[in-house]
């Protein structure tokens, strides 16, 4: 009765897999890729009391060589008390 069970248990699985497989993952699905393409990446900086730090970090991100027109920084400041909030609006 174990046996039939286990077989039963892991046979139906497998039979599935072997089935979708056979039948699906050799279908060639014809996808043409754009090698230009390039995607919108949105950084989110969440801050808090980081006035010594994030001057650079920004000065970091922007140094980066991805498309400026395709990158987004949210910068998010927890209530600092040491003027983060000064450094990220200039």
């Amino acid at each position: 009765m174990v046996l039939a069970l286990a077989l039963v248990h892991f046979g139906l699985p497998l039979a599935y897999y072997s089935y979708v497989k056979s039948k699906w993952f050799r279908k060639p699905w014809n996808l043409r890729l754009d090698g230009a393409y390039r995607s919108r990446v949105t950084i989110i900086l969440p801050t808090y009391n980081e006035a010594g730090l994030i001057a650079e970090g920004l000065e970091n991100l922007y140094a980066q060589d991805y498309p400026r027109s395709l990158l987004e920084i949210v910068v998010i400041d927890s209530a600092s008390g040491n003027g983060t909030a000064n450094i990220i609006e200039r």
